[in-house]
């Protein structure tokens, strides 16, 4: 179904035809994509994997793992063959050689998906390297719980999230070792770039960064009540400075160095019931998920929590229920009401989306008509939906329109025609144009 404003719009019909060939184009590379799948998968089958007679000699090409468990072997001299073939080094197309091999072998039902043309390489080859260090049978089970999300609509942000909460609990002792290792591996790095300015990069446990960026939010949170007009990573930047350099006078360097009564950070603790956590091979795994307002931490285990909240203040929210459809009669929208629609919406509702939306803008559907005294129940769960700013923007200039003709549908229609449907975080291309 065509839109009518499109017909006004010159060079609309330019634009479809163009918005046409992008989609073609991309659908080529796919396919191109795919047939260098095939094209290594075939040089590793048909390699000549050398005698046992031969591997003595110095010289002499020997078999290596083709990949990763279960991926079988292959002669070392193969990845020479597609390095000259594809113009790139030697590492790189091992690389190749290894996601290739694990795909095939260790994620079947992925690389059927890849053939259709659900899956990317790149995004397959994203999922392969995450799980490398699985065993066959744990990989395998990734594969299995992935397969009902792709196609389905999903961002490919939110498939990969769900892929490290299934790795976690494909192999709970060597994500435990993994998070071992990656203590021992904490370091900080600066670097001045010359302008004033420094590059500061550092790995530390999860438990003080989420101290920090408590500190950093509330000390952000003061700066504006103190009349602060700056953007909030401005404020959060301004805000880590104030913590490296405390020594510094009332207002040096245009800084504040008051700050809110120490207190310890506040953490909301929900539990998400659904039919699949409720299903004991996936709540087996002991598996949390673990979010704060200035990000998501991701998939730890049970016995992790401790060491990350023990020094939080534990709030418990009462039940909120996702389908209810909470009203309030002013603009601005009540704590409550928010944290019902960041809860139901894990992502933006714009199409293919996967801006987290607890970072995003709660926009009206319907825009919000002032008056005096406005007309109430504007600002309802069924009228709301989470955007980033851009997306937000092109929304209220009218290039996007939305409809949300029931609670959490929203049926969007692109400036050139392109119908979408997204429900679930999932995101459904309706027929048409």
């Amino acid at each position: 179904m065509e839109t009518e404003p499109l017909d006004d719009w010159a060079g609309g019909i330019a634009a479809r035809s163009a918005r046409k060939r992008l989609a073609d184009a991309q659908i080529a590379v796919r396919r191109a994509e795919v047939e260098k799948i095939h094209a290594v998968l075939e040089m590793i089958d048909i390699w000549p994997i050398p005698e046992e007679l031969d591997i003595g000699h110095p010289v002499a090409e020997r078999h290596v793992p083709a990949g990763a468990a279960g991926a079988g072997e292959v002669g070392q001299f193969v990845t020479l063959e597609v390095a000259a073939a594809l113009g790139v080094s030697e590492p790189a197309a091992w690389m190749l050689v290894h996601g290739a091999a694990n795909l095939r072998s260790r994620h079947p039902l992925m690389w059927q998906q890849v053939q259709d043309l659900q899956v990317e390489v790149w995004q397959a080859r994203r999922i392969v390297t995450a799980c490398r260090e699985l065993s066959l049978e744990a990989a395998l089970e990734v594969d299995r719980k992935l397969s009902r999300h792709w196609g389905s609509g999903l961002g490919f942000g939110m498939i990969e999230k769900r892929a490290r909460g299934y790795i976690v609990t494909a192999d709970k002792a060597l994500a435990l070792r993994k998070a071992r290792a990656a203590h021992d591996e904490r370091y900080v790095s600066i670097r001045h770039n010359g302008d004033s300015t420094s590059m500061v990069i550092a790995r530390i446990a999860t438990a003080a960064a989420l101290h920090l960026e408590d500190s950093l939010g509330r000390l952000a949170d003061h700066l504006i009540a103190e009349g602060a007009q700056e953007a909030l990573p401005f404020l959060r930047a301004r805000a880590l400075e104030m913590i490296a350099t405390p020594y510094l006078p009332e207002g040096a360097g245009g800084l504040s160095t008051a700050s809110p009564a120490p207190m310890l950070p506040l953490a909301d603790v929900m539990v998400h019931i659904s039919a699949e956590d409720l299903d004991p091979t996936t709540w087996a795994g002991n598996l949390a998920q673990v979010a704060t307002r200035g990000g998501d931490v991701g998939s730890v285990l049970l016995p992790q929590l401790a060491d990350l909240l023990g020094h939080f203040r534990i709030r418990v929210v009462p039940v909120i229920d996702l389908n209810q459809d909470l009203t309030f009669d002013g603009y601005q929208i009540p704590t409550r009401m928010r944290m019902q629609m960041q809860l139901r919406e894990d992502t933006s509702v714009f199409p293919y989306s996967s801006r987290r939306s607890w970072a995003c803008d709660l926009d009206h559907t319907e825009p919000f008509r002032p008056g005096s005294p406005a007309p109430p129940g504007q600002t309802r769960t069924s009228n709301l939906g989470p955007l980033s700013r851009s997306e937000h923007r092109a929304k209220t200039n009218g290039a996007w329109t939305v409809e949300q003709p029931a609670q959490g549908l929203y049926l969007w229609t692109s400036p050139t025609g392109m119908r979408f449907a997204v429900v679930n975080g999932h995101t459904h291309r309706l027929p048409g144009q």
